[in-house]
Protein backbone atom coordinates (compact mmCIF):
# COMPACT_ATOMS: atom_id res chain seq x y z
CA UNK A 1 0.00 0.00 0.00
CA UNK A 2 1.17 3.56 -0.61
CA UNK A 3 -0.68 6.26 1.00
CA UNK A 4 0.06 10.30 -0.09
CA UNK A 5 -1.18 13.46 -1.77
CA UNK A 6 -1.76 14.25 -5.32
CA UNK A 7 0.55 17.36 -5.11
CA UNK A 8 3.45 15.61 -3.71
CA UNK A 9 5.86 14.78 -6.45
CA UNK A 10 7.79 12.15 -4.80
CA UNK A 11 8.76 9.10 -6.92
CA UNK A 12 7.29 5.59 -6.65
CA UNK A 13 9.90 2.45 -6.15
CA UNK A 14 8.05 -0.56 -7.04
CA UNK A 15 7.15 -3.08 -10.02
CA UNK A 16 4.44 -0.77 -11.10
CA UNK A 17 6.04 2.66 -10.60
CA UNK A 18 6.08 3.64 -13.54
CA UNK A 19 1.83 2.60 -14.71
CA UNK A 20 0.82 4.11 -11.13
CA UNK A 21 3.01 8.00 -11.96
CA UNK A 22 1.28 7.73 -15.48
CA UNK A 23 -1.99 7.04 -13.29
CA UNK A 24 -1.07 9.63 -10.91
CA UNK A 25 -0.14 12.00 -13.47
CA UNK A 26 -3.72 11.85 -15.09
CA UNK A 27 -5.25 12.88 -12.26
CA UNK A 28 -3.15 15.98 -12.13
CA UNK A 29 -4.19 16.65 -15.45
CA UNK A 30 -7.92 15.65 -15.57
CA UNK A 31 -10.29 17.75 -14.00
CA UNK A 32 -12.72 15.06 -12.36
CA UNK A 33 -14.93 17.35 -9.90
CA UNK A 34 -17.49 18.05 -13.20
CA UNK A 35 -17.05 14.62 -14.65
CA UNK A 36 -20.25 12.76 -13.95
CA UNK A 37 -19.94 9.22 -11.99
CA UNK A 38 -19.08 6.58 -14.86
CA UNK A 39 -16.62 4.44 -16.12
CA UNK A 40 -13.86 6.09 -18.40
CA UNK A 41 -10.82 4.76 -20.25
CA UNK A 42 -7.53 5.84 -19.82
CA UNK A 43 -5.38 2.97 -21.42
CA UNK A 44 -7.97 1.36 -22.88
CA UNK A 45 -8.69 -2.11 -20.46
CA UNK A 46 -5.57 -2.20 -18.93
CA UNK A 47 -6.34 1.39 -16.90
CA UNK A 48 -9.43 3.14 -16.34
CA UNK A 49 -10.96 5.41 -14.45
CA UNK A 50 -14.42 4.34 -12.45
CA UNK A 51 -15.80 8.33 -11.24
CA UNK A 52 -18.02 7.61 -7.92
CA UNK A 53 -20.01 9.41 -5.42
CA UNK A 54 -21.04 7.27 -2.74
CA UNK A 55 -22.30 8.05 1.30
CA UNK A 56 -20.09 7.02 3.38
CA UNK A 57 -20.87 4.33 5.73
CA UNK A 58 -20.35 3.30 9.18
CA UNK A 59 -17.49 0.32 10.33
CA UNK A 60 -20.25 -1.83 11.40
CA UNK A 61 -21.44 -2.54 7.53
CA UNK A 62 -19.10 -3.54 4.84
CA UNK A 63 -16.48 -5.91 4.33
CA UNK A 64 -12.71 -6.01 3.46
CA UNK A 65 -11.83 -6.78 -0.13
CA UNK A 66 -9.28 -7.59 -2.68
CA UNK A 67 -8.54 -7.96 -6.23
CA UNK A 68 -6.29 -10.25 -7.88
CA UNK A 69 -5.34 -8.59 -11.53
CA UNK A 70 -5.61 -4.96 -11.09
CA UNK A 71 -3.99 -2.15 -8.37
CA UNK A 72 -6.05 -0.15 -7.20
CA UNK A 73 -5.21 4.01 -7.04
CA UNK A 74 -8.25 5.84 -4.63
CA UNK A 75 -8.08 9.13 -5.01
CA UNK A 76 -10.49 11.54 -3.19
CA UNK A 77 -11.93 14.66 -4.47
CA UNK A 78 -14.14 16.00 -1.78
CA UNK A 79 -15.37 15.03 1.85
CA UNK A 80 -13.47 12.97 4.26
CA UNK A 81 -13.23 9.00 3.72
CA UNK A 82 -11.75 6.45 5.74
CA UNK A 83 -10.71 2.96 4.46
CA UNK A 84 -9.61 0.07 6.19
CA UNK A 85 -6.09 -1.75 5.21
CA UNK A 86 -4.87 -5.28 6.03
CA UNK A 87 -1.73 -6.46 4.18
CA UNK A 88 -2.53 -9.72 1.83
CA UNK A 89 -3.05 -12.61 3.39
CA UNK A 90 -3.27 -16.06 1.34
CA UNK A 91 -5.12 -17.53 4.36
CA UNK A 92 -8.18 -15.65 4.61
CA UNK A 93 -10.96 -17.40 2.41
CA UNK A 94 -13.26 -15.32 0.88
CA UNK A 95 -17.09 -15.21 1.47
CA UNK A 96 -18.07 -13.71 -1.95
CA UNK A 97 -15.33 -14.44 -4.53
CA UNK A 98 -16.38 -12.80 -7.57
CA UNK A 99 -12.66 -12.79 -8.77
CA UNK A 100 -12.97 -14.10 -12.29
CA UNK A 101 -16.24 -12.54 -13.38
CA UNK A 102 -15.19 -8.57 -11.78
CA UNK A 103 -11.81 -8.80 -10.40
CA UNK A 104 -12.93 -8.64 -7.19
CA UNK A 105 -13.65 -10.90 -3.19
CA UNK A 106 -14.64 -10.17 -0.25
CA UNK A 107 -13.62 -11.38 3.03
CA UNK A 108 -14.95 -11.40 6.34
CA UNK A 109 -15.00 -8.01 8.84
CA UNK A 110 -11.34 -8.59 10.53
CA UNK A 111 -9.98 -7.39 14.05
CA UNK A 112 -7.04 -6.02 13.14
CA UNK A 113 -7.75 -3.79 10.23
CA UNK A 114 -5.90 -0.45 10.04
CA UNK A 115 -7.66 2.56 9.58
CA UNK A 116 -6.89 5.37 7.34
CA UNK A 117 -8.37 8.67 6.94
CA UNK A 118 -8.24 10.36 3.34
CA UNK A 119 -9.20 14.15 3.20
CA UNK A 120 -9.42 15.80 -0.03
CA UNK A 121 -6.55 15.66 -2.63
CA UNK A 122 -5.25 12.37 -0.69
CA UNK A 123 -4.53 9.17 -2.60
CA UNK A 124 -4.16 5.46 -1.44
CA UNK A 125 -2.72 3.13 -3.35
CA UNK A 126 -3.24 -1.07 -2.88
CA UNK A 127 -2.21 -3.84 -4.50
CA UNK A 128 -3.19 -7.18 -5.93
CA UNK A 129 -4.05 -9.27 -2.85
CA UNK A 130 -4.33 -6.41 -0.31
CA UNK A 131 -7.30 -6.12 1.70
CA UNK A 132 -9.09 -2.90 1.75
CA UNK A 133 -12.34 -1.25 2.90
CA UNK A 134 -13.23 1.84 1.32
CA UNK A 135 -15.98 4.52 1.61
CA UNK A 136 -16.34 4.44 5.22
CA UNK A 137 -16.74 7.17 7.68
CA UNK A 138 -14.99 9.11 9.66
CA UNK A 139 -17.45 10.63 11.98
CA UNK A 140 -20.51 10.92 10.55
CA UNK A 141 -21.82 9.61 6.87
CA UNK A 142 -20.98 12.20 4.11
CA UNK A 143 -21.58 12.39 0.36
CA UNK A 144 -17.38 12.01 -1.52
CA UNK A 145 -16.25 11.90 -4.56
CA UNK A 146 -13.46 10.04 -5.46
CA UNK A 147 -11.70 8.41 -8.31
CA UNK A 148 -10.84 4.60 -8.35
CA UNK A 149 -8.22 3.91 -11.75
CA UNK A 150 -7.94 0.58 -12.20
CA UNK A 151 -4.81 -0.66 -13.76
CA UNK A 152 -4.32 -4.31 -15.39
CA UNK A 153 -0.94 -5.86 -12.82
CA UNK A 154 1.53 -6.81 -15.08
Amino acid sequence: MILGHLHQTQTIHSSASTDIEKALQHLRDTDYTKIAPGRYPIDGERMFAIVQDPITQSWDLGFPEFHARHIDVQYLLSGQEALGFLPANSNLKSTDDFLAERDIAFVAQQENETRIVLTAGMYAVFFPGELHRPCRAVNQAMQIKKVVIKILSK
